[in-house]
């Protein structure tokens, strides 16, 4: 719900640029909150400041060298306990923060009731719930944001069971002031301990053999005393604080009844089921495209032809009527044949990704996808390369990992475009038969 909330704070006013030196995008706006005028940036979605994706290594960089006044960390309300690791993380780093206590109504569905009062006193950081689809919470988000600005307050980090704060403190006292990260030591000492590479690298580099040794031993007695790496043991006290903090601060009613999109999601999202409705769902996306772009073809074909003949009665046979021709033909032909089809499969796929669906198929299809060295997600660029494969291949970009977007670019020219289908099924079928057709396609 992050993007969703940013567009209901920023609506048609945000602008896209790309972070300096890269090809990743970020969407930002200025917000105008009570005269005075707030730079709003919705960084792309992170799960974790140890980035394992390019495209959480650019948010973490970004916020290390922008330095934010504040942050707006949007939790899911419906599976509170997993967002507030997050949470948790970025309260050791810092930085002033509010948490967006995001989708509140979708936890009320399921029975679970929140407490905001309850989190914020065991955060220490300002919690306000919002519904972003519906635009609840948005005013009060932005006036509790404009507060922070005015009177900051840093979040303290919780303390930790007692070995593990003990290791962490007295790490975090060795650090020489030229290796912290982000002002601060406990952060720092937090990702040494936990052997992010993404902080490790640069900060050992610099240190002195003595910190590097007090480090080793600090990870050592962790793991000696709770006999596990010491990076699952700060995973497992952060997940443990997560989970402590969620029943501490909501209840759940039991025995609520499923609601209608529930039942639904359970039928379409059906280990057996859900693949012959998968199949049929997309039979009537096809076969509506065309449907639609069939008559339009014609209409637009129809005048063309027409001008066609006007020109050859005025022009004759000449070179002129041939180039008149030839424009004709491969301008409006193209656009005759290729739009009738495209903009319909546009609108159909967006139809479908606002209801939610495109995401379940990409589930659906995840096992049959890591078959060919892909995940479910590349089912967007795929479809879409029906239409046509060039924004098929730009659509890539959705995709994180490098070797995922090379393998789809590669797999998307394979498909048959809509310029491609139109010309197998007819041209194809009226000289060589429906068979013919058929195995081209």
């Amino acid at each position: 719900g992050k993007s969703t909330l940013f567009n209901a704070i920023a609506g048609h006013k945000a602008l896209t640029s790309n972070f300096p030196g890269t090809s990743y995008k970020h969407t930002h706006s200025k917000v105008n909150v009570e005269g005075r005028f707030l730079n709003v940036v919705d960084l792309p979605g992170t799960y974790s400041l140890n980035p394992s994706e390019p495209a959480e290594k650019v948010v973490l960089s970004h916020i290390f060298q922008e330095k934010p006044d504040l942050i707006i960390n949007v939790v899911d309300a419906s599976i509170m306990g997993r967002s507030l690791e997050l949470t948790l993380e970025l309260i050791e780093l810092g930085y002033p923060m509010i948490v967006a206590l995001n989708m509140v109504d979708l936890a009320e569905k399921k029975g679970v009731h929140i407490d905001p009062k309850k989190l914020e006193k065991l955060l220490g950081v300002r919690v306000v719930p919002t519904v972003a689809s519906h635009g609840r919470g948005i005013k009060q988000l932005l006036e509790a944001a404009s507060f922070c600005l005015d009177h900051p307050c840093p979040a303290t980090s919780p303390p930790w069971t007692g070995d593990v704060e003990e290791e962490i403190s007295g790490l975090a006292e060795r650090l020489p002031a030229e290796i912290i990260v982000a002002g601060n030591p406990r952060f720092t000492a937090i990702k040494l301990i936990e052997a992010s590479a993404t902080f490790c690298v640069e900060v050992l580099a610099e240190a002195e053999p003595g910190l590097k040794s007090a480090l080793d031993l600090a990870k050592k007695r962790i793991e000696n005393k709770r006999r596990a790496p010491a990076y699952e043991v700060i995973a497992a006290e952060r997940h443990h604080l997560a989970l402590k903090f969620s029943e501490q601060s909501s209840r759940v009613r039991r025995g609520k009844q499923l609601s209608w999109d529930e039942r639904v999601d359970d039928i379409i999202m059906h280990p057996i089921l859900g693949y012959p409705i998968l199949v049929l769902i997309f039979l009537a996306f096809f076969f509506l495209i065309f449907k639609i772009g069939g008559p339009i073809e014609g209409a637009l074909l129809g005048p063309m032809a027409r001008l066609r003949t006007l020109l050859s009665g005025w022009l004759g046979a000449g070179l002129a009527f041939h180039l008149a021709d030839g424009l004709i033909q491969g301008i409006g032909g193209g656009a005759a044949i290729v739009l009738p089809y495209f903009v319909p499969l546009l609108f159909f796929m967006a139809f479908l990704e606002d209801l939610g669906y495109l995401a379940r198929a990409g589930f659906l299809l995840d096992t049959f996808m890591h078959r060919i060295g892909l995940h479910g997600k590349s089912i967007s660029p795929f479809i879409l390369g029906f239409g046509c494969n060039v924004p098929a291949v730009l659509s890539t970009r959705i995709l994180e990992s490098p070797r995922d977007r090379t393998i789809t670019s590669l797999l998307i020219p394979f498909i048959p475009c809509s310029a491609r289908t139109t010309i197998i099924l007819a041209l194809v079928a009226f000289y060589l038969g429906p068979a013919w057709a058929l195995g081209f396609y």
